[in-house]
C-alpha cells in the first residue's frame, strides 16, 4: 500500500510540475516580447505582395510597418485581423499593414481570396522560409506558430515594439505613438 501512495504522490507531483511547466510556457507565448530591433536579414528579406505581385521588404517601406504573421485557418489569427482593420481605418495613411502567411500550404491565391472575403485592404503575402527563419530568430518561435503570432510594430529605423497576440487597436497605437514618433 505504501508503494501505491509514493507512485500516486509521485504522478500526483509531476503532474501538477508539468501542468505548470505549460501553463508557463503557453504564458510565455501569450504575452509580448517588449521591445525589439528586427535584424538586417529581417528587414530586407522580400516577400510578395499576393494582391499586385510586387517583391518588397520591410526596409523598403519608410514609414512603420504593423507586421502580423498568420494562416487563413487559424480564427485566432482572423480576431487579430478584424482588430488590424479598426486600426487600418484609423491610422492606414500612416502605417503599412503586412499580413503574412507562415503555412506552407497557403497560396497567394488562398491569401487573397482571404483578405478579399474579409474585407482587408492592406497588404497579404506569403512569408518565404529566410524570412520567417529570421522573424523567429528575432522575435522568437511564436512568430512561426499562427495561433500564438504575436503582433509586430517596426519602426524605419528598425526598432520597434513585438506586442502579443489578442492585442487591441489601441495597444498597437501605443506601440506605434511610443516607438516610432
Amino acid at each position: 500500500m505504501t508503494n501505491r501512495r509514493t507512485r500516486r504522490a509521485f504522478l500526483a507531483g509531476a503532474t501538477g510540475v508539468g501542468l505548470a511547466g505549460l501553463a508557463g510556457c503557453l504564458s510565455v507565448l501569450e504575452n509580448g516580447g517588449g521591445e525589439t530591433t528586427l535584424s538586417s536579414a529581417s528587414r530586407t528579406a522580400t516577400f510578395e505582395d499576393a494582391r499586385t505581385g510586387e517583391r518588397l521588404s520591410i526596409a523598403d517601406i519608410d514609414r512603420p510597418v504593423v507586421l502580423h504573421t498568420f494562416a487563413t485557418w487559424c480564427s485566432t489569427c482572423l480576431s487579430q485581423q478584424q482588430t488590424l482593420d479598426t486600426l487600418y481605418e484609423r491610422r492606414g495613411d500612416e502605417i503599412t499593414m503586412v499580413d503574412l502567411t507562415i503555412d506552407a500550404n497557403d497560396d497567394p491565391g488562398d491569401i487573397v481570396d482571404h483578405a478579399e472575403r474579409n474585407g482587408f485592404d492592406w497588404r497579404f503575402g506569403v512569408s518565404p522560409a529566410a524570412l520567417t527563419s529570421s522573424l523567429v530568430d528575432d522575435i522568437g518561435q511564436r512568430v512561426a506558430i499562427a495561433p500564438q503570432a504575436p503582433v509586430v510594430v517596426v519602426c524605419p529605423d528598425g526598432s520597434g515594439e513585438v506586442l502579443g497576440k489578442g492585442v487591441s487597436a489601441g495597444a498597437i497605437e501605443t506601440a506605434l505613438d511610443t516607438h516610432c514618433a
